[in-house]
């Protein structure tokens, strides 16, 4: 059976059908009574919130080291 993974920015769920992953609707998804309950699944960030994060400090890259 299929596994709701997160819910996206825009509604829709994210759901693993063995190693494929596809959008669905809440309704599609309630509806063929996939797990964990959509009232369970956490909201995905968005990729434009990714970027406004600040980078984390501490972490060099090693390929610049010298």
């Amino acid at each position: 059976m299929a596994t709701g993974l997160y819910l996206l920015q825009d509604g829709t769920i994210m759901v693993a059908y063995g190693e494929r992953k596809i959008p669905i609707s809440p309704a599609q998804y309630k509806a063929n009574g996939y797990r964990p309950p959509f009232e369970k699944l956490k909201v995905k960030p968005s990729n434009a919130d990714k970027s406004q994060r600040q980078p984390e400090t501490g972490r060099r890259d090693r390929r610049l080291a010298h």
